[in-house]
């Protein structure tokens, strides 16, 4: 079989994957399987972060964190919406020849674009009277976002196809390297430059595995002909905007605080920020395997799309709930364990920006059913939004309060963003109901488990034990979680093809 055939071949089975009735059994089981998989990944970076915060100490945490937030404002710069699009125009493409030019289209302009945001990075950092370890880690790290920047595009036909096994494996590659070459640098040593280095590395593991993994038929040289990205890039511009605004209040908020605050206060948001990081991105995982299944129903069932996005935000806010609640209840006992003792106020931080989860996670749906239903214009207006908010909040609360006035900028910007786009969704799709009642029911779930947290005076762990626990159990009572979830996890997955 030559490499068109195969292409042809991967473009019909997508077709009949995403098309399947059992398509969203699938999703439930990938979504299940990349959590876990990032979950797992996560336990490593976190054993690793544990030697990473109390050998830096907390000013040169700040350090690494304000420049790794401004790396991933570069990132998102550099995206330009591209992941998004790319996937969904390449999930509805409907020739094989189509969907590589679709691919070798998205990776060329990523490889023009990241660069350029790296330098722009750079500049700011020079601009804001930053160190010179910290420009130079600048523009080291940048590298690593190049080479993320490909591996983000050469998955593209993994997931399309449902593939997550394979996509969560190039996933767990690039976390579980991150975690040993941070702990390693640690245990030898190391000044904070190389630190920066780490991203290159992990990206590279990465992108390796993805090229073995995508096979012959996905691989794709880059497209360098700018008079034919015009309707990619039309189509990507909204969705540019839109997450340049959130990336910006999102890890603007720790750039802006190492310029209102003083280094201990920055070192205070920017630990609690890198451990909210880690949960935070459980949403982007979960809504990533159902991504292709709904931007599929949105060209042809709209009932399907919005049972589809209704179920996601269902387990969505389940899941944000019990993270929440772990995270209020074991705030300090994670500090301590984590960072240790001089991290201390850094928990009262974590218990207030853990609030913030409830708007991240949420919004991912909303944003996911937007861009399906090729409303992503709509995107720009709730991102700015977001983003004003944070400038009113953030120079308003950070300077009095410090650490934690970032903090409460950053839930503030998180709700006002959630409910301005599910308002968009609803203006996009009028006829698209998604229904209330299990919002009320998981509410009520999450106040069970925060009594019965409260309730609890044997101390903070025993109390998060107790509060997850009540809240799950409830949850289940209450049916806030669909029973299909579960019915799925636990019968035998049916055979491709079947």
């Amino acid at each position: 079989m030559d490499e068109t055939q195969a292409t042809v071949l991967n473009l019909e089975e997508s077709e009949a994957v995403l098309a399947a009735g059992e398509a969203g059994g699938r999703v439930i089981r990938g979504g299940t399987l990349r959590t876990s998989g990032y979950l797992a990944g996560t336990l490593a970076a976190t054993a690793a972060s544990v030697i990473l915060l109390r050998y830096l100490g907390v000013v040169n945490v700040g350090r690494y964190v304000t420049v790794m937030s401004l790396l991933a404002v570069a990132a998102g710069l550099a995206d330009a919406g591209l992941t998004v699009i790319g996937q969904r125009e390449y999930t509805v493409a409907a020739t094989a020849t189509a969907r590589r030019e679709v691919l070798g289209d998205v990776l060329a302009v990523r490889l023009v674009l990241t660069p350029l945001a790296v330098l722009a990075a750079a500049l700011f950092a020079v601009l804001a009277g930053y160190d010179r370890t910290m420009v130079l880690g600048t523009l080291i790290g940048g590298v690593g976002i190049v080479i993320s920047a490909a591996t983000t595009t050469m998955t593209v036909p993994l997931s399309t196809q449902l593939r997550l096994g394979a996509v969560t494996a190039t996933e767990v590659t690039r976390q579980v390297v991150t975690a040993a070459a941070l702990a390693g640098l640690a245990l030898a040593g190391a000044g904070l430059l190389p630190f920066f280095a780490v991203s290159i590395l992990s990206g590279a593991a990465s992108l390796g595995l993805a090229l073995v993994m995508v096979g012959a038929a996905g691989r794709v040289a880059p497209r360098f002909a700018p008079g034919e990205w015009r309707p990619l890039i039309v189509e990507a511009a909204p969705v540019a905007v839109a997450l340049t605004a959130s990336v910006l209040y999102v890890r603007g908020l720790v750039v802006l605080t190492s310029l209102l605050a003083s280094a201990v206060q920055t070192g205070y948001f920017a630990t609690s920020f890198r451990l909210l990081e880690a949960f935070a991105a459980i949403s982007v995982v979960m809504i990533g395997s159902a991504f292709p299944v709904l931007a599929h129903a949105a060209d042809t069932d709209e009932a399907r799309l919005a049972f589809g996005l209704q179920r996601v935000a269902q387990v969505m806010l389940f899941v944000a709930l019990g993270i929440v609640l772990a995270l209020v209840f074991g705030a300090h006992p994670i500090v301590r364990l984590l960072a240790g003792p001089g991290y201390a106020p850094a928990a009262r931080v974590l218990q207030i920006q853990a609030f913030a989860l409830l708007g991240g996670f949420m919004t991912q749906v909303w944003v996911t059913g937007l861009v399906a239903v090729r409303g992503q214009r709509a995107l720009v207006l709730t991102n700015v939004l977001a983003l004003a908010a944070v400038v009113i909040l953030g120079p308003a609360l950070v300077p009095p309060l410090g650490a934690r006035g970032a903090a409460l900028a950053s839930v503030g910007g998180e709700a006002v963003l959630c409910a301005a786009t599910l308002v968009m969704l609803q203006r996009a799709r009028p006829g698209m109901r998604l229904g209330g009642d299990w919002v009320a029911r998981a509410i009520g779930a999450a106040l069970v488990g925060a009594a019965c947290g409260l309730l609890v005076p044997a101390g903070d762990i025993a109390a998060t034990i107790a509060a997850v626990v009540a809240f799950a159990a409830a949850a289940l009572a209450f049916g806030a979680v669909p029973r299909e979830v579960f019915a799925e996890l636990l019968s035998r997955p049916r055979p491709q093809g079947r």
